[in-house]
């Protein structure tokens, strides 16, 4: 299966969203968000994901293994960069 998620359409926080990721990770195919862009199922065993957060984009390939840790773990440990927990808005960036 391949996903492609931005993160940056949701506004909710990090503890949010790997909750939400993991209720995907879990069960794939019974379960899609608002920041998913696409989802298809492409014949594969792995799950693809393309995650587009602040101004990172990553590709996941997961095992089922690895699908189920990432679920309880969440994707912030999966990253090689610090993900906030927070997001400032643009406005609040513009007004400081």
């Amino acid at each position: 299966m391949y996903v492609k998620i931005d993160r940056n359409v949701c506004p909710a926080h990090l503890a949010f969203c790997e909750r939400c990721l993991g209720q995907f990770l879990k069960y794939p195919m019974g379960y899609e968000r608002r920041c998913f862009e696409e989802l298809q199922d492409d014949g594969q065993e792995t799950l693809t994901i393309d995650l587009h957060t602040g101004d990172h984009d990553v590709r996941l390939v997961l095992s089922e293994e690895e699908r189920l840790m990432m679920a309880g773990e969440g994707w912030a440990t999966m990253v090689d960069f610090a993900v906030p927990m927070y997001r400032e808005s643009e406005s609040e960036i513009e007004s400081s």
